[in-house]
């Protein structure tokens, strides 16, 4: 019904589908059909009206050509050129045709060839199989019955690899006959169970021998499992005994000295060896004949749990033996006392309690009135743990059973590694061969492999996984019983081996400082020679016994105890050595240098009369008292200076220390690179632990810069005395008062020989002031004398470094109190000049007095010295001809980044010279600051 009325109604246009596919997709497929054909024929209809339409409005008489004009006749019928077309397409025509239907026939014949081609192929395999399997139990029978069981297996063998790869067809069975198969069952089973009834023998003989023998045989007749198990029997026994024997062995016979029991170490190492020994010869055939039963796993396996059981009651022996627990729980208590003794008086006003505290002790070995042992508190450690050699001797054999079984774990994992790597090989070789074969079988069957997987589906059931990557073999748990007794015993270790430090650290404190053989020649290399620069043995012995343990702990090979040592190390080398030295560099270094009330005087320095010369200290003395006196003279001055240098080194300790640390860091990380597995998260993080050793050097280099700098303080009161001396102050007697006036004044001469010596600051000079001035002795050369009277007793005792530093520290204070002198002074174009003249030579003074080569140029001495750098660009300031070059001098510099001074400073300055308006100098610099 629906159909009909689709037939006589009109489509609608909004309801026609475009393509019969999309009428398929409508609720009424038929009616949408019929709607699309209605529309179809409508649109024929229109179409047809239109195209005849246009062509009678076309006069195709004189549109056609002339080709089409001339109509064919009889008489030239066949040259036509249409006729002659039509022929050629329908001979086109014709030979397509015959080309299809002889293709199509050609087609069939391939096929019917492949096919023929197949079963050829299929029909000789199965006369190959037939004839392999004929020969294959001719041979297994008579090689069984004459006992070459080698041969015997090696039929078997290519029978079984037969049956692998399903080549027994029915066809191939009965060309070998029905008996063939039967007789190749029968030697299989008869082959089985004598190889088996022999191994087992061989196993209660231990003859090993015939198990090498026997046990590939026993793979080519797929008796792996049962090889295995009774390889593994065989092999237990061999593992008890030999590390039975190994654990209980008595010393050798040349030992006669030591009758009693041999080191712990020494018979878990002969067990190792013994373990590592058998290992490496039975896991090679193992592994090569029955890895397809996990034998190879199981080896390695049996050999760990028979070395733990051999070793872990040695390890419980050493524990109670050694009373290692109870040692480690005393040494953290001795380790929390000492280490608090030294660091909780930093704080506060008991910083001097540890180091009056080593004083007295010191005091006491001085005067010889008890050993070194006995004179200082260790807090119960020679009691409770054992007197230092004792215990650095057992933290040698606790170090040497944590080496052994570092090795012989190491060894184990690496063993297991080979083992999943030959297994991923194998596997990656079974995978290439049945792909291999599977090619082949495609080929000679013709067929891809999807078309042959519906046909011979049964036949590639073993071909499923061919693309799955190997997954290894989870051999050893991650953490064995072995390791984590190890981890004890190293924590152990690490816990007592602190404590030994600390002791240590503090046996080298209690050397008194009055001991002339603790200081010597100071061992940091320099490029220029240091003089008599000394250093204590304190940080000598310290960084010693740091290097010592730190070096032990990582010949363990045990990261976890490695790491342990190095952060406790570390840890006490920046909370106790670190603030141990800082007190005593300022309670032994700083205090005694004080001037005035130490080493040092106040007035003018102990060696301000080295400049006369001996011969004429020597003739005052004669007249005086004499010869005698002259020799108490010079033995006070090298008393003097021996405490000097003495002072000095315990400056010199902290940087000794921060080279030492240096090194020590730089060391480890070597012991690290060479003697531990890379790429690994222990590994990683025992760098991290070896890195801390680099901010525990920049805390010693910290602490020397801050004793520089305290001892620089402590020489400010006598530095600013120096300069006010030489520059002259409102302080100052009547004749200094005058200052340079009182010799040139009113433009006249006074006094222009006498008062050479009283030359003062006074850049208010007229030409001939200035020609005075330039043959008379400076205040800067004065000054630079009396600076030498100062620095020098103590610059070739410091090291080179700290010498710097202490160079800087008091031409930095020198250049302050010159600044501050500059602001009252009124300078002249000559007088720019002259301060320029000096500036340069307190420049170059300060390049003599350094030793380090970077700070010999302009741009790093600045950099270093920011006072300095000021007073050179006062100096450029005050000698600008022009007042406006001054805002091109201060934006030049800026852009270079050399300019300190502040736009009041310069400010104030340039209102100092007598030929620049103050009024001009305010506004030019109020417009630049503005801007």
């Amino acid at each position: 019904m629906s159909a009909d009325v689709a037939t006589n109604a009109r489509p609608n246009n909004n309801n026609v589908p475009k393509t019969m596919v999309d009428a398929l997709e409508y609720d009424d497929p038929v009616a949408a059909l019929m709607a699309l054909s209605l529309n179809s024929k409508e649109r024929a209809r229109t179409m047809s009206a239109q195209l005849q339409q246009e062509f009678t409005s076309v006069p195709l008489a004189e549109n056609l050509p002339d080709l089409l004009k001339r109509l064919p006749n009889t008489q030239d019928a066949d040259s036509h050129p249409v006729a002659t077309a039509i022929a050629c397409s329908d001979s086109i025509l014709h030979s397509l045709t015959k080309i299809a239907s002889g293709g199509s026939q050609a087609s069939q014949e391939i096929i019917q060839l492949e096919q023929e081609k197949r079963d050829l192929e299929e029909h000789a395999q199965d006369v190959e199989t037939a004839l392999i399997l004929r020969k294959a139990s001719d041979v297994a029978a008579q090689s069984l019955s004459a006992q070459r069981y080698e041969q015997a297996s090696a039929a078997i063998h290519d029978y079984v690899n037969l049956q692998k790869k399903q080549r027994l067809t029915d066809r191939a069975q009965a060309y070998a006959g029905e008996y063939t198969v039967t007789q190749l069952e029968s030697s299989k089973k008869a082959l089985r169970a004598t190889l088996l009834q022999e191994y087992q023998e061989a196993v209660q003989a231990s003859n090993l021998q015939t198990l090498g023998k026997l046990t590939p045989l026993l793979q080519m007749v797929e008796y792996e499992k049962e090889a295995v198990a009774l390889y593994l029997r065989f092999l237990k026994g061999i593992l008890t005994q030999e590390l039975q024997r190994a654990a209980t062995a008595p010393p050798p016979n040349n030992a006669k000295q030591n009758k009693g029991p041999p080191p712990p170490f020494v018979p878990m190492a002969r067990v190792y060896n013994c373990a590592v020994t058998i290992l490496r010869h039975h896991l090679p055939m193992v592994s090569h004949c029955l890895y397809r039963a996990d034998g190879d796993a199981a080896v390695v396996q049996l050999v760990n749990v028979q070395v733990e059981q051999a070793v872990l009651p040695l390890f419980g022996n050493y524990l109670s033996t050694r009373q290692l627990a109870r040692c480690s729980r005393n040494a953290q208590s001795i380790y929390g006392i000492l280490e608090s003794r030294y660091t909780s008086g930093t704080a506060g006003g008991a910083s001097g309690s540890a180091l009056d505290y080593l004083g007295a002790a010191g005091a006491e070995l001085a005067g010889g009135s008890s050993s070194s042992v006995d004179a200082v508190d260790d807090a119960g450690f020679s009691t409770q743990v054992g007197s230092l050699a004792d215990v650095d001797a057992s933290l040698e054999e606790a170090a040497l059973c944590l080496q052994h079984a570092e090795s012989y774990t190491r060894f184990i994992q690496h063993t297991v590694r080979e083992v999943n790597k030959a297994r991923a090989l194998r596997f990656q070789v079974e995978q290439e061969e049945k792909r291999v074969e599977r090619e082949r079988r495609e080929w000679s069957t013709g067929m891809s492999s999807s078309d042959a997987d519906s046909k011979s589906k049964s036949k590639n059931t073993d071909d499923s996984n061919d693309e799955t990557e190997y997954k290894p073999l989870e051999i050893l748990p991650a953490h064995t019983q072995l390791q984590e007794t190890v981890a004890e015993v190293g924590g152990y270790y690490s816990a007592i081996e602190s404590c030994l430090f600390l002791a240590s650290m503090q046996r080298a404190f209690s050397v008194s400082p009055e001991d002339p053989q603790q200081y010597s020649a100071l061992g940091i290399a320099s490029d220029k020679p240091v003089g008599g620069a000394l250093q204590t043995s304190v940080v000598e012995a310290s960084l010693y016994a740091a290097r010592r343990g730190t070096q032990r702990a990582f010949a363990t090979g045990h990261s976890g105890t490695a790491s342990a040592v190095a952060n406790q190390f570390a840890e006490c080398l920046r909370g106790v050595l670190v603030q141990y030295l800082i007190i005593r560099a300022e309670e032994n270094g700083v205090n005694p240098l004080k001037p005035g009330e130490g080493l040092l005087t106040g007035s003018s320095g102990i060696f301000g009369a080295a400049s006369f010369g001996l011969a004429g200290r020597q003739a005052h003395h004669t007249v005086m008292g004499g010869q005698k006196n002259v020799a108490e003279e010079r033995l006070r001055q090298e008393e003097i200076k021996k405490k000097i240098s003495w002072a000095c080194a315990t400056l010199n300790d902290l940087e000794v220390a921060s080279h030492h640390t240096s090194g020590l860091e730089k060391l480890l990380g070597q012991s690290v690179a060479q003697g531990f597995p890379p790429n690994t998260h222990e590994t990683e993080q025992l760098k991290m632990c070896v890195k801390s050793f680099g901010p525990v050097s920049e805390a010693f280099k910290m602490a020397a810069d801050q004793s520089v700098e305290s001892l620089v303080s402590v020489l400010k009161p006598r530095i600013r005395a120096i300069v006010t001396d030489a520059v002259g102050g409102d302080h100052v007697g009547s004749h200094a008062a005058a200052g340079f006036s009182s010799v040139i004044g009113g433009g006249g001469i006074a006094k222009p020989s006498a008062d050479r010596h009283a030359v003062r600051m006074n850049y208010d000079l007229n030409e001939e002031a200035h020609q005075l001035l330039e043959v008379s002795e400076s205040y800067i050369s004065r000054l630079c004398s009396s600076l030498d009277e100062l620095i020098v007793p103590l610059r070739q005792y410091l090291a080179p470094r700290l010498a710097d530093s202490l160079v800087l520290g008091v031409l930095a204070t020198v250049a302050k109190r010159l600044e501050v002198s500059l602001k009252k002074c009124r300078f002249t174009a000559l007088g720019a000049l002259s301060m320029d003249s000096d500036i340069r030579d307190l420049v170059n003074y300060t390049k003599d007095r350094l030793c380090s080569n970077e700070l010999h140029s302009n741009v790093a001495l600045y950099r270093a010295c920011t006072s300095l750098a000021r007073l050179v660009q006062v100096a450029k300031l005050m000698n600008l001809d022009d007042l406006e070059d001054v805002l091109d001098l201060i934006s030049s510099s800026k852009r270079k980044g050399n300019w300190d001074l502040k736009m009041e400073d310069s400010k104030s300055y340039l209102s100092l010279r007598v030929e620049f308006d103050s009024e001009r100098v305010t506004q030019l610099l109020r417009v630049a600051d503005e801007e």
